[in-house]
């Protein structure tokens, strides 16, 4: 197997079809997640905890490429909005957003994973009203 057809079947299988006890299949016991180190036990917290904020999402993938070592997904979710999100209670709105991941594959495991989420998107379409902080300005 391929690390993109890998990382496509873990799509389909858990992200999509809600299999988390099919974590196992797909990640190494612990591996590399952005600067730190994430175990299997501490994804699967993940996974239940997104459960509990979103119900009946859906990823399509819009591009994956990968090679023998890694592979890159960028996706579009949509998911109803039905448990706290941070401070955002829930409000039962429908939103969309955008995303990619990029796995590092040994063998037939991911070793290592990292992703970019469109927040600011999904924060707008849940009503949030964001404000940027003041800039300094200073006259030269």
């Amino acid at each position: 197997m391929t690390p993109a057809s890998l990382v496509l079947e873990l799509v389909e299988r858990v992200w999509n079809g809600g299999d988390l006890d099919g974590l196992g299949d797909y990640y190494a016991p612990t591996f590399e997640h952005g600067d730190g180190t994430t175990s299997l036990e501490e994804l699967l917290a993940w996974h239940q905890q997104e459960a509990r904020t979103w119900a009946g999402t859906s990823y399509v993938i819009l591009d994956c490429v990968g090679n023998d070592e890694y592979a890159a997904l960028r996706w579009r979710a949509t998911s109803t909005h039905v448990g706290p999100w941070g401070t955002v209670p829930a409000n039962s709105r429908r939103v969309e957003w955008t995303g990619a991941h990029f796995f590092r594959v040994d063998g037939d495991r991911i070793v290592a994973m990292d992703s970019v989420t469109d927040r600011y998107d999904e924060a707008t379409q849940l009503g949030v009203e964001l404000t940027p902080p003041d800039a300094a300005h200073e006259d030269g």
